[in-house]
């Protein structure tokens, strides 16, 4: 079997179990990924991206629970998608491992909780799903920045999917507008400090500052 026939029956095993969105990247396209992808999956050779995405009226209901009920929903879907894959390819003789998007998660210096193992945002762009947007987000022609990414490592040898040529988000700047805590300032800056503090003002940070006081 060639090994385009592998690349799309991984994309169609994902496509079938919740994901909306696939592409794929080689390793050697993620260099600032290798050396904790070779941690990972020793041999990895390809990425495959999974972006699963939101229902609009959750997100845009005013209601908090059903925006963190869909959301839940969302990374689910990326996750089973991502297993799905991985069984597929590991059935045609390839070591291959689900990543979410959040875990494992870099708790030292200086990521601190906000960075996981691969940045799947930058995978994302790399294997054409679509381009930064000025929050520094992934953003996708069918969905803009409403979806939740996760992805596969593997050892199979994929045919990548090329850039996208065109830039996706129009730059209205409302996502900079929006932020609570003014920690965007466009063109992909983060005051991660600032977006941090609010996130985590009750988890692993605050947490970690109480034992650390006792």
């Amino acid at each position: 079997m060639l090994e385009k026939d592998y690349t799309e029956q991984a994309k169609q095993a994902a496509l079938k179990h919740g994901a909306d969105l696939v592409g794929v990247a080689k390793v050697e396209d993620l260099p600032e990924h290798s050396e904790r992808i070779e941690r990972m999956l020793p041999e990895a050779r390809s990425v495959l991206v999974i972006a699963s995405g939101h229902s609009l009226a959750s997100l845009r209901s005013g209601a908090n629970e059903l925006a963190q009920f869909d959301t839940i929903h969302a990374y689910n879907e990326s996750a089973r998608a991502s297993h799905a894959e991985a069984r597929l390819l590991e059935s045609r003789g390839f070591l291959s491992a689900g990543v979410p998007a959040f875990i494992p998660i870099d708790m030292d210096e200086p990521g601190k909780g906000m960075r996981g193992e691969i940045c799947w945002r930058r995978a994302g762009v790399r294997a054409g799903l679509g381009s930064y947007g000025e929050s520094g987000a992934l953003v996708t022609k069918e969905y803009g920045q409403a979806v939740r990414l996760a992805g596969v490592v593997t050892t199979a040898d994929l045919s990548p999917d090329a850039p996208l040529k065109e830039d996706v988000c129009d730059h209205c700047m409302r996502c900079v507008e929006a932020c609570p805590v003014n920690a965007l300032s466009g063109k992909g800056k983060i005051n991660k400090k600032l977006c941090g503090d609010r996130i985590f003002r009750f988890g692993f940070r605050y947490f970690q500052k109480v034992m650390q006081g006792l």
